[in-house]
């Protein structure tokens, strides 16, 4: 008898090719990142993950977004942190990229949360 665990893996499995899209660049984002010469690092935090399959569909899915360059994805802190070329894409890219995979996702940027163009700071 398959799990709920197992029916959830597989479906990610079948699911995670049809879910992810290359997304292009649109606009350079207004969050402060750090800059490393031609990239930058940014840390998203993650919603939906639920299952070690989460981790690699939304590791896929930032990888597609042409100019990543490295991934690493944290499954107990729910958090994606993503070096990338900010010539080729931006965070706003990044997010869409994790949303449309089925994990939205918010730009963290040090004390603040980066929710679309508008900064909140925590309570």
């Amino acid at each position: 008898m398959m799990t709920i665990r197992t029916v959830c893996l597989a479906l990610s499995l079948l699911a995670a090719p049809l879910l992810m899209q290359t997304v292009h660049a649109e606009a350079a984002a207004p969050v402060s990142v750090q800059n490393q010469n031609s990239s930058q690092s940014v840390t998203l935090a993650m919603q939906n993950m639920t299952c070690a399959m989460c981790k690699i569909t939304i590791k896929k899915a930032l990888q597609a977004v042409e100019g990543v360059q490295k991934v690493s994805v944290d499954g107990d802190t729910k958090m994606a942190d993503v070096t990338f070329d900010p010539q080729k894409t931006s965070i706003e890219a990044l997010i869409k990229a994790t949303t449309n995979a089925g994990y939205p996702a918010t730009a963290k940027d040090g004390g603040s949360v980066a929710i679309g163009t508008t900064v909140h700071q925590p309570k």
